[in-house]
């Protein structure tokens, strides 16, 4: 069976009807790792949807994506979205082969702190410390952030939603499972609802959360943002306090 709710309800505090009993909960750590998953997922979208250039390893493009995304989108927490994020990846301590399409989790997790820390290095400055940043890796991110920012930015501006223009092209479904129907209803549902209408899509978007032993992906061919609960449950699980 499927739940099905549209985004475009969210910003209105709406939320489909579940008892406490029925209804699983995430804790806000959790919630904000999940923020950064979600915009990464978007920028495989954005790449793929608008046809622009792979012009590099497309995993490591779509998280600089995201860690952008969220700071143009959510700057006041930021900082607290991409550290979750990291320390999520640096719990999960994956390595990568040769020939992987993706980094270590180590390298993934410093890629997010450099880039957002040299963004604005006083608004984001807690996370050098943080981290462990030597003042050469910081004057190096100081130089990185800003280059990646103004690179995005130009590109995001071209696909940015009119200012005022009715949105019907998001919805968030999934398998009914009280996980859906607290997210929908969540914090975390709200920010993905405020990402996903700030694009000015050309066919419908869809954010799913399924139950199924996965991670989370994007699908071209449903135009689908797929998460697992697994995958989620393991989040939970390395960042609740």
């Amino acid at each position: 069976m499927r739940l099905w709710i549209l985004l475009s309800l969210l910003t209105l505090g709406a939320s489909p009807s579940a008892t406490a009993q029925e209804t699983a909960t995430l804790s806000e750590r959790t919630m904000d790792a999940l923020v950064h998953v979600v915009a990464h997922e978007i920028g495989h979208a954005v790449l793929r949807e608008f046809d622009l250039p792979i012009l590099g390893p497309e995993e490591a493009i779509a998280d600089d994506f995201a860690t952008i995304y969220v700071h143009m989108t959510f700057p006041e927490r930021a900082m607290a979205i991409v550290a979750a994020r990291a320390d999520q990846g640096l719990a999960d301590g994956a390595e990568t082969g040769a020939f992987s399409e993706y980094v270590d989790d180590e390298h993934r997790a410093g890629r997010m702190i450099c880039v957002l820390y040299g963004l604005y290095p006083d608004r984001y400055g807690d996370l050098q410390n943080r981290y462990g940043m030597d003042e050469d890796a910081a004057a190096s991110c100081r130089d990185i952030g800003p280059e990646v920012l103004r690179s995005w930015r130009r590109v995001i501006d071209n696909y940015r939603m009119p200012d005022g223009a009715r949105v019907t092209e998001v919805r968030l479904t999934g398998d009914d499972i009280p996980l859906t129907r607290f997210i929908a209803g969540s914090q975390l549902g709200e920010d993905a609802g405020v990402m996903l209408r700030a694009i000015d899509w050309h066919s419908q978007i869809t954010l799913s959360i399924e139950a199924c032993e996965g991670s989370a992906g994007w699908s071209r061919n449903g135009r689908i943002i797929t998460i697992c609960d697994a995958y989620i449950a393991r989040f939970e699980a390395q960042l609740r306090p």
